[in-house]
Order: structure tokens, then sequence, then C-alpha cells
């Protein structure tokens, strides 16, 4: 056993017996139990002075425990006075004893707090008698390994570390072992490998200290021992995926003032999805166009427009820089001689330069181009290829694609429409003959005509649909309804569909008169009338009068008859003579 530890019982010894008689004999540090002592005769105290007699004291654990911390400062200060009256050390044992009332603040037990004061009164000797190799005694057996246990603590929650993402790290340090731990250098093991240290190393030291590290003999819960570590780092933008091992070297002292040495281990949750595989290969960065917009809305066959193209770098780990995006039309026709893009740039350079997208960035281009004339009306397919690099100056390409609807404007012609006749009585027909020419590069939808007027009725017809170039033949007929009271013109709807459903209509006049019946003015007036003029003398009407009426009635129907069929012959010769033009122009173009 220690010399110094005998130097001090001696002492302590000394001070009993210079006690006076008939006083409690009590050593400073075991007020506590003084004031429940068992007195003999005289009142002197029959107890052992050296001695905690834990037996004679009584009452609720708690107020023990706050009877034990409210006395626990005084008690230690006692001590030091005792120990060191010429206070050549006060500042040091201030410091201790200032230490040890902030930890029994946090105890739990009256008996806790007796061990510790224990403990630090054996501290503050040892700053009064500084322990060296002579006063160690050869017959003792060799010290035993200091009662300390360093561990991970608690239940704290794995985090995750996304690639390319700031990421906190906690480690919470326990000491499972009886008596205390301070300074203790807690150090990351660092790593240039991925798969060792998945953050960025942006510091030449990541130490921290840890001052103190209580044990189980202060009484304290293992939540209120526990200390934590903090780092605040970066995730590299090259991890992999899943759980991975994280080292911490820690470099204490225990009890005895003895360098030790351990190292903990935690975990981390990473997640390299965004731009890293599972083999820890970074991925390739995607440039992606989500979509386009044209200006006008609706391009036209012959017009220029602004295309715009929204981009997107799809990676969350990687940038990408010095981008060429080259604007490519589909192109156009059969023969090699005759082919041509279908989009053509204004500026006359079809490609575009962009410094950098960010990680998950946008970023929009446009290009004016313009549109062919002869284009036929049907989405059209336009290339955008892509080249750039990533952060690490690797090269990539990639090729997407938009379609671009192209419409035509549709036009139509229509012939100066033959009315025959050009003046009908009620109830008489007329016949109205036109042609329809579809001289646009869109195909025109139920085309269809009809009569608007009050005079007439009927004159409804449905063509059907016209591909570019033909022509559609009407021939309607119409039935006087009433007399004409104005100029005597008679409307015709000509309307039709193109390829998205939107209607069209065309109006055209014709002049048509309508009379009223002859017939009925004549048997009205003349023929009911019982003029002398209509009869002979023998009371009788006029035979001659009767037929010169049927005969006229005859010659008119007759000149109608002769009309209407001089003009369908005229109509079936123009059909049969625009059928030979258009089988000669077939005949040209084969040859």
């Amino acid at each position: 056993m220690r010399m110094r530890m005998v130097k001090g019982l001696t002492a302590v010894l000394c001070a009993v017996m210079l006690a006076p008689v008939g006083s409690a004999a009590v050593l400073p540090g075991l007020e506590m139990v003084a004031e429940a002592t068992n007195t003999g005769t005289g009142g002197e105290n029959t107890n052992n002075p050296g001695e905690n007699n834990n037996s004679s004291v009584t009452g609720n654990p708690e107020e023990l425990l706050q009877k034990a911390k409210d006395a626990a400062e005084n008690q230690l200060k006692d001590y030091q006075l005792y120990i060191d009256p010429d206070k050549k050390e006060t500042a040091r044992l201030d410091d201790i004893i200032s230490k040890a009332v902030e930890q029994i603040k946090n105890m739990s037990t009256a008996e806790g707090v007796e061990r510790y004061i224990t403990r630090t009164e054996k501290e503050m000797d040892d700053v009064m008698n500084p322990p060296n190799d002579d006063d160690e005694d050869e017959d003792d057996p060799a010290p035993v390994s200091a009662d300390h246990l360093l561990m991970v603590g608690g239940n704290w929650v794995t985090p995750v570390a996304n690639a390319g993402q700031a990421v906190s790290i906690v480690l919470p340090v326990v000491n499972m072992g009886k008596t205390m731990v301070t300074d203790a250098v807690v150090t990351p093991v660092l790593s240039t490998d991925t798969t060792s240290w998945p953050f960025e190393i942006t510091s030449s030291n990541y130490s921290q200290t840890i001052k103190d590290l209580p044990g189980t003999d202060t009484g304290m819960s293992d939540m209120d021992r526990r200390r934590e570590v903090t780092w605040d780092l970066k995730t590299r933008s090259d991890v992999g995926n899943g759980y991975q091992k994280i080292s911490f070297k820690i470099v204490y002292r225990d009890s005895e003032g003895n360098s030790q040495e351990t190292t903990l281990d935690t975990y981390v949750q990473l997640s390299g999805t965004a731009g890293v595989g599972a083999d820890g290969k970074a991925s390739v960065p995607r440039v992606v166009v989500t979509g386009f917009e044209t200006e006008p809305k609706d391009v036209h066959a012959g017009e220029s427009f602004m295309l715009t193209l929204h981009l997107k770098n799809t990676s969350t780990a990687t940038s990408v820089n010095n981008m060429i995006f080259e604007i490519v039309a589909a192109v156009e026709g059969k023969d090699e001689d005759t082919t041509y893009a279908a989009f053509l740039p204004t500026a006359g350079s079809s490609t575009i330069f962009v410094d950098s997208i960010g990680k998950n960035g946008t970023r929009d281009i446009q290009i004016e181009m313009e549109a062919k004339a002869d284009l036929t009306q049907k989405p059209y397919a336009v290339d955008v290829n892509m080249s750039y690099e990533d952060e690490h100056v690797n090269a990539y390409t990639n090729k997407t694609s938009v379609s671009i609807p192209v419409k035509q404007e549709a036009r139509v012609d229509i012939s100066e429409p033959e009315v025959m006749p050009s003046s009908i009585e009620v109830g008489s027909e007329s016949n109205i003959m036109f042609n329809i020419y579809n001289m646009g590069k869109t195909k025109l939808y139920n085309v269809q005509v009809k009569t608007e007027s009050d005079t007439v009725s009927g004159g409804d017809a449905f063509i059907g649909n016209l591909d570019s170039g033909a022509t559609g033949s009407v021939d309607i007929y119409v039935i006087g309804q009433s007399a004409t009271m104005d100029e005597g013109l008679i409307r015709l709807q000509i309307s039709y569909e193109d390829e998205t459903g939107a209607s069209t209509v065309i109006e055209k006049e014709v002049s048509l008169f309508v009379n009223e019946s002859m017939m009925e003015d004549f048997t009205g007036d003349d023929m009911m009338m019982g003029d002398d003029s209509m009869l002979d003398e023998a009371g009788t009407g006029s035979t001659g009068t009767y037929a010169a009426v049927v005969v006229g009635v005859i010659v008119i129907a007759g000149i109608i008859g002769a009309v209407i069929y001089m003009k369908r012959k005229k109509k079936k010769e123009q059909q049969s003579l625009e059928e030979d033009i258009l089988d000669l122009d077939d005949d040209n173009t084969k040859l």
C-alpha cells in the first residue's frame, strides 16, 4: 500500500485524538452520518469516527438524496481546509470541487453521492501528496486494469447519407465502467477509399474531445452519463448503396490517469440511386427533353416559327457542362436527288451551346425554323443530338426526338354556278350546277352543300371527301315556294372539315326569280268570268279559245323540257371532258 495513504490516515487519527471530550469526533466528509449517531454514557459517540454507518441513516430516499447533495460542497470544502491549511493548492482543489459538485447535481441516489465524495477526496489528497515510484510497496500486488468500458450508447437512428448531400453523423458514447473517464479524444478513421469513408475530406483535423465520461459509481443513469459527438459531413457523389460501417478511434484517460485507447463503430445508410450503381461506379448523367413549345402554336407549311425545348438534367449526383445541341429535322422525299429537310433554321445554324445545367436542374433552348411550303399536313420528327461532360470531365452523348405537327391551309375554289332556268313559277323546279375544286395540300372531309332562301326549298347535297387536287360536282334542284319580293338572290353554303374536325363554311350567291303561277291568274280571272266574248250566240263556250290555251301550255312545257335536256347533256359533256384531261395528265406523268 502506498505510503501517502498511511500518512493521510495518521493525520486523521491525530485529529481524532485531539478532539475535546464529549464532542462528536467526525472526520471531514462524514457529516451525513454524524447527525444520526448512537450515543453512549456521558454523551460520547460510540460509533467508529472513521466509518459511514449507513444503518443509522433513516428517512425518505429522496430526502436523503437532497440532503446529501446539499451537504456535498460544504463537506468537500471542509476537507480541503483540513488537508491544505496553508492554502498552497487552493486553485487546483477548487477546480476539483467545482467539477464534483456539477456531477453530484445529476446523481440519483444518496449512496452514489457518498461514493463520489469519497472519490473526490482521494483525488484532492493526490494533489497534496503526489504519488511516486518510491512510495510503491514491493510486496503489493500489481495494479489491476482500470474499471472502464466505453460503448456506443442509446438507440440512435441510423442516418441516411444521400449522394452529394450533407449529413450529420452523431456518435453517442457512454462509459459502462465504474470509474470516471476523462479527456476522451474521438477521431474518425478517414480513408480515400469510398467503401471505407464515404464522405468528402475537407479538413485536416476531425478530432473532438469529450471532457468526461462518468462511470456507474456516480449513480447516474445511462442516459445521463451519455455524451454525444456530432460531425457535419458531405457525402461523396460516387458512393454506392446500402449500409456502411464508420469507425472512430478514442484515446482517453482512466481514473488512474493512464492513457487508454479503444475503437467504436457505427453505421450509415448510403443512398446513391441518383447517380451511383450498387457496384460504386457512377452512372451516366441523363439529359432529357421534358417538353417543347412553338410560337405560333400552330405551325403552317411555308411559315417560320420559334421552337422552345425544355431540358432537364435527371442526375442528382453531378452537373453537366459544355453542352452542344444539334437540331436535325426529318428528311422528306424518296429520291436522293430531291430529298430535303422538313424544317430549316432561319439563322443558318442548327447548333446551340449551353454552358452547364446543375444537378436535377432545368434549362430552355430556342431556335427559329421555317417549315417547307410543300409539306403535307402531318407530324414531323425533329432529332436533338446532345454531347456534354460531367463534373469529372467524362464525355457523354445522348439523343432524343420531338414531333411537330404541320398544318396546310385548305384552298377551295368554286366554279361559277349555272341556274337553269333562272326564272321559275311557284311550284316549278330549277337546276343549279357547279364544281368544287380542292386546290390545297390537305384532304377535305364531309363536303356538303345547303341552300338558304325564303323563296325556294330543297337544294341540299352531300359530296363526301375530296383529296388534294380532286373535283366535286354539284347538281341540285330547287322548287319555287313563293314569289320573289327582293333581288332574287339565293345563298349556297358549301361546308367541309379538316383533319382535326374543324369546320369551314363558304357562301356563294346565285340569281333565281320565282314568279306567281300564270295558270292560276288565267283560270281565276278569265276562265271563270261569264263574259259574252267567251260565249257564242248559242250560249256555249268558244271551242277555238280553249284550243289556243292548251296549245300554249304544251309549247311552254316543251321549251322547258328542251332546256333541261340541253343542260344535262352539257353537264355530261363537261364531266367527260374533265375525265379525259385527268387521263391525259396521268399519261404524261407516266411518260
